[in-house]
């Protein structure tokens, strides 16, 4: 747009004021540059557009991180509102580490998600059938009274054959026991 003002005098200088010409060629120089600019700013908004939408991809990767507590072992700490495109993230993320680490129990551990709608339930139950198609056993916890409560006004149930518990820990001990390992207190040291 800059290039307008030196482009319109230099041609006030080409060509004499009173020819029809002038004016048009002003009026095509201010079309080309008007062209111009609608272009540059078009690529920079397309690129600025690319630079958001791969920036929300990693941030969703981020934010579904599958923990290997121990061998035989994942956690996927949930935290957040749960949408479409996120729990095909979290299905995808866990399935694969599934498969790079040989697990053979996950815990989905949903304390941190505020609310649990029909869909939100019927993804969860999608990905662990997915896990239980691989082999591996899905424990669902850290279902708060609230989330409790409103599951079953909505009438969400999970399958008999998913296993859930109250909290995390109840979850670890839960795999511990799957594993055969337990853990036991033992004396404080001075």
């Amino acid at each position: 747009m800059s290039l307008k003002q030196p482009l319109i005098s230099l041609l006030s200088k080409e060509i004499p004021d009173d020819t029809p010409k002038l004016a048009e060629e002003i009026w095509t120089t201010t079309v080309i540059l008007d062209k111009l600019g609608l272009f540059s700013a078009e690529c920079y908004l397309r690129t600025r557009e690319q630079i958001v939408a791969q920036q929300r991809s990693e941030m969703l990767e981020l934010s579904t991180p599958v923990v290997k507590l121990w061998d035989g072992v994942l956690a996927l700490p949930v935290i957040g509102t749960l949408d479409s495109a996120r729990t095909q993230v979290i299905m995808e993320t866990l399935l694969t580490t599934i498969v790079e680490t040989g697990s053979g129990v996950a815990i989905i551990d949903i304390t941190g998600v505020p609310t649990v709608d029909t869909l939100v339930a019927q993804h969860l139950v999608k990905t662990v059938a997915a896990a239980k198609l691989m082999g591996v056993e899905c424990v669902i916890s850290g279902i708060r009274p609230q989330i409790a409560q409103t599951m079953v006004h909505l009438g969400v149930t999970l399958a008999e054959d998913i296993v859930t518990k109250a909290s995390l820990a109840d979850a670890l001990r839960y795999a511990f026991a799957k594993h055969g390992l337990e853990v036991v207190r033992t004396a404080a040291r001075a």
